[in-house]
């Protein structure tokens, strides 16, 4: 059988088929084709994430990886299909901020109980999100950007992608700190989001790090911030919000990997380990950062702890915020 690297693969269900070892388990975990959901799009933050531990554990196991992106639903979707897949280990999903925390604490009536329907295994990377506008725009810091929305006649826009997304909350943030009012428009996906941005269709677009990297480096984007308290390693001439005037403003989005709940704790801890030591290489540890993230790196039991506390966190702002809506706009 053919090897096949994670990240040559598009992924799907049909994909399977291929590997001819069926699904009856004959050896030590892993003894045949691992998938990882992806419920996001190719190309997105939570996509790469997932492609680079696809590769890792296709270097550690000599299994096939195959990644399967199911969008839609700012993640539920796939999420769904996670945590109703057979819990032996081999159906693993990406999740994080924007999939595994806000929409619990920004959608009322969900149709799974994500905190409990999907167990952490690891986390694997943060990365900021940046406060995008369109290349000619006038303003060229957040000051100069605040000042303009200010003074102009109509109610502006910022793009995200997807009620109750990292982009979203990140946003609203803005918006209480500053006093602005803005109209909120989802698209499906962050490439989408970027695009309205660079074509004028929005005025600001606050949006992950990884997919927005290339269209700044590329000039069809200008960034006037970034969200953490950190300057980016892959943008150092691009200021903090913190330093442009916005007090406390740390926001940070992560990514981590996650199982159906019921797998055997066994499995996890197993997991957790290949991943956490194998993200820590100095191979690994370069492609992350080339990818746009920053290597953030907790086991289970610190990552599940971590994520209940961002939970916390997010679940206030969302609150303050008024912007906790039914799922589906039901």
């Amino acid at each position: 059988m053919k090897r096949r690297s994670a990240l040559k693969l598009m992924g799907s269900a049909a994909g399977l088929a291929l590997t001819g070892r069926g699904w009856a388990q004959d050896g030590p975990y892993p003894s045949r084709t691992i998938k990882i959901i992806v419920s996001s799009t190719p190309g997105s933050a939570t996509d790469l994430a997932g492609r680079l531990v696809g590769d890792l554990l296709f270097a550690k196991y000599g299994q096939s990886v195959v990644i399967e992106n199911r969008a839609g639903a700012g993640g539920v979707i796939g999420m769904q299909a996670a945590a109703a897949s057979k819990p032996d280990g081999y159906t693993l999903t990406t999740g994080g901020l924007g999939h595994n925390v806000l929409p619990p604490a920004t959608l009322q009536g969900l149709p799974l109980d994500i905190p409990t329907a999907l167990r952490p295994i690891a986390q694997v990377a943060e990365f900021v999100n940046a406060l995008v506008v369109r290349t000619d725009h006038p303003a060229n810091s957040v000051p100069e950007l605040v000042e303009y929305l200010r003074a102009s006649k109509r109610k502006p826009l910022y793009g995200s992608n997807g009620v109750g997304s990292s982009s979203q909350m990140t946003a609203e943030l803005f918006a209480m700190r500053t006093g602005l009012k803005f109209d909120h428009v989802p698209y499906k996906g962050a490439a989408d989001a970027l695009v309205g941005t660079a074509n004028g269709d929005l005025d600001i677009c606050f949006m992950n790090l990884p997919p927005t990297l290339a269209m700044v480096e590329g000039k069809r984007l200008k960034a006037l911030a970034v969200t953490s308290a950190y300057r980016a390693r892959q943008l150092p001439a691009v200021p903090t919000m913190q330093e442009q005037g916005m007090t406390d403003f740390d926001v940070t989005s992560w990514l981590g990997m996650y199982a159906p709940a019921k797998v055997d704790p066994a499995i996890i801890a197993q997991l957790s380990d290949v991943i956490v030591k194998g993200l820590a290489t100095p191979e690994f540890q370069a492609r992350i950062i080339g990818a746009g993230f920053e290597p953030k790196l907790r086991n289970a039991a610190e990552f599940q702890a971590f994520s209940a506390a961002e939970f916390k966190r997010w679940s206030e702002v969302a609150q303050r915020a008024g912007i906790v809506v039914a799922y589906g706009g039901k």
